[in-house]
């Protein structure tokens, strides 16, 4: 599958790659990554019926909320959530920013290069009412993560929310063709970590176990969410199959320089798998956790919609 040449066209007009430096496989693979966030996104959207799980709508729509979201990358998450909520504001944190949005940015959102592992974070205490956090689980050190929603913990306001949607490493009912794909990138994203052991512990020590030992946080609750991978899916799982096409792309040269398949091998593993995860009807796990620290002694806050008060009035 490829994307229209007006995704295309769009991408040049908003986003910057990487600067020319003579290395045209970087350049390429940015593009390729911008272009998978964008699906990856677009998908979950509709999977999850929206862009987040906490429970701060009404609170965003009545404005002068501060908004964190962790890693970015192109902004596609804020900049839907700043157009959403035009009187609360939005911060984007990445530490490429070479990415970020450069054209038709809406004034109530900003994006900053800022390095999650560089702590303290740039950030007074109380500072954020919700923090956001999607697919960061295999980019921060599994050793990192308890220093890190520590430090989250200390910039969110009392009463404030965080939430961390992940997925689980592994496609449910995936065939021999989606199987070898995916050893493949486990072998570089995890057996080939430069830190083996600490890869393997991320994954057996997920993200609601770090935060439910933390004792600032409370009401945890977890969402499972499961979306189909294949166009027997409809527009997610036609989204998904992309997603994995743009990962292939991305990995194929290196999976090749290292002999662990050929071309042709990997091209007659792509034919099958898009046949295949029809058949076996394939689909990716995914959570939610989200959590409120304590502390707010305030009065309740009572928000009315406006609107929907003048269509019952209606």
């Amino acid at each position: 599958m490829t994307t229209s040449s007006s995704f295309t066209s769009f991408l040049k007009s908003k986003w910057r790659s990487s600067p020319k430096d003579g290395k045209q496989l970087r350049q390429i693979n940015s593009v390729i990554d911008v272009e998978r966030d964008w699906v990856r996104h677009s998908a979950l959207k509709l999977a999850l019926e929206g862009d987040f799980k906490a429970p701060i709508d009404q609170l965003l729509k009545s404005g002068g909320s501060e908004v964190l979201d962790i890693g970015c990358g192109a902004g596609f998450w804020t900049t839907d959530m700043a157009t959403k909520y035009p009187i609360s504001h939005f911060t984007g944190i990445d530490i490429e920013k070479n990415i970020f949005p450069t054209g038709n940015v809406s004034r109530n959102v900003v994006f900053q290069r800022v390095d999650l592992l560089e702590l303290p974070l740039p950030y007074e205490n109380d500072t954020f009412d919700f923090i956001f956090i999607r697919c960061m689980a295999d980019v921060v050190p599994d050793e990192d993560w308890d220093a890190v929603l520590k430090e989250l913990v200390r910039i969110m306001k009392k009463g404030a929310y965080i939430e961390c949607l992940e997925t689980y490493p592994a496609l449910v009912d995936a065939g021999p063709a989606m199987t070898t794909i995916m050893q493949h990138y486990i072998y570089f994203t995890v057996a080939n970590a430069p830190d083996q052991d600490s890869m393997t512990a991320s994954i057996q020590n997920p993200l609601p176990n770090r935060m439910a030992a933390i004792s600032q946080l409370m009401g945890m609750q977890i969402k499972h969410i499961h979306t189909p991978v294949g166009r027997y899916g409809g527009a997610v799982g036609s989204l998904l199959l992309e997603h994995w096409d743009r990962i292939i792309e991305t990995n194929r040269q290196k999976w090749v320089q290292s002999k662990l398949i050929s071309e042709k091998q990997l091209a007659a593993a792509i034919k099958d798998l898009h046949e295949e995860v029809d058949t076996h009807q394939t689909y990716m796990s995914w959570y939610s956790v989200v959590a409120q620290k304590k502390g707010y002694k305030g009065p309740l806050i009572q928000i009315e919609d406006f609107d929907s008060l003048m269509n019952i009035d209606g």
